[in-house]
């Protein structure tokens, strides 16, 4: 499918995942917005390979995204195929996620 022709229909997490700028910890800690890049799973900084491959708290909606992928590839794929070839399965995901959600848990810490 030629990138050109893919029709986004494009929310404000979907931009914040592909673009990684935004409403995610490590995006906001470089600029001085919170006080720390950690993730409020405590495992590791929030940035979108954390979200996407590793924070535990996405669990949940990570296997629903894995499971769609593996019936054509292994997990994990690059963020650039998951955003082309699993474009509906991805936005499904994020979607999910509710960035909005995760960064005021993180803030009432």
């Amino acid at each position: 499918m030629d990138r050109l022709k893919l029709r986004i229909n494009a929310n404000p997490n979907f931009t914040t995942i592909v673009t990684e700028h935004g409403n995610i910890k490590t995006y906001l800690y470089k600029y001085k917005i919170t006080e720390s890049p950690m993730c409020s799973c405590d495992e590791g900084e929030q940035s979108v390979d954390h979200i996407l491959y590793e924070c535990k708290l996405l669990e949940h909606e990570r296997d629903r995204l894995k499971a769609a992928v593996i019936w054509s590839e292994n997990w994990p794929v690059s963020k650039d195929k998951l955003s082309i070839k699993f474009y509906k399965n991805f936005k499904e995901f994020v979607n999910s996620i509710l960035l909005d959600k995760v960064q005021c848990a993180n803030m009432t810490r």
